[in-house]
């Protein structure tokens, strides 16, 4: 009943709303992954500060990366959908498996509890230094959201505002605000501001890309 809750698509009960998809279940299972990524990345590596742990664990919870680990799992194979978004592929769209990925992280949460779901998360990711040494390459959060702004033609410009520069010349810590429009979208902190600007664009794909999904889903 989880596992099927879990691969259940909003379109595929869009004519009677009564019944049950995997929105909720994905809601509870992306808070459950960041858990298990922190407590992994903590462990491994014991040297780093929060900002330093932050950065790794977004590589990783990024939407693209949760939607290859969902098709190396096959889970579009599985996906309940209507089937016009099956005639257009709405199964191997990265939001559809990021969503159906975290779900299913949720429904062996409810299941099994937090260890079971560790167990899972932990033999779906494998090797996470080796992973991060290959991914942190071509990972670009400040690319990332220029393009996402450019997609979804959000006319305000990017903004990284210095709002902190502290401690001697030799060990700077800086403080950045990512701006769009009006609203603060991210914040950073970092030994450059390079690092600081990563961070702040880190934050903020995540909840821009959560806010653009809930006023989606509210149309």
């Amino acid at each position: 009943m989880l596992l099927t809750q879990a691969l259940t698509h909003p379109s595929y009960n869009e004519q009677d709303h009564s019944k049950v998809d995997n929105q909720r279940m994905e809601f509870l299972g992306d808070s459950i992954l960041s858990a298990i990524l922190t407590e992994a990345l903590f462990n491994w590596f014991p040297q780093e500060d929060e900002g330093s742990l932050s950065r790794k664990r977004a590589v990783f919870i990024r939407g693209s990366y949760l939607a290859k680990v969902a098709k190396e799992l096959r889970i579009h194979d599985f996906l309940l959908m209507s089937k016009s978004e099956l005639g257009n592929k709405g199964n191997e769209r990265s939001s559809t498996l990021e969503d159906a990925l975290e779900a299913i992280i949720a429904a062996i949460f409810m299941d099994g509890g937090i260890e079971n779901a560790k167990k899972c998360v932990l033999s779906w990711f494998g090797d996470i230094p080796g992973q991060l040494e290959a991914e942190q390459r071509s990972y670009n959060p400040k690319g990332q959201l220029q393009e996402l702004v450019q997609e979804k033609s959000i006319l305000d410009k990017i903004q990284y505002r210095v709002t902190k520069e502290v401690g001697p010349p030799h060990k700077k810590v800086f403080g950045i605000d990512l701006i769009i429009g009006k609203k603060t979208w991210g914040s950073g902190m970092g030994k450059t501001k390079k690092e600081a600007e990563e961070e702040a664009a880190q934050k903020a794909l995540l909840k821009l890309n959560s806010h653009l999904k809930t006023n989606s889903q509210s149309v």
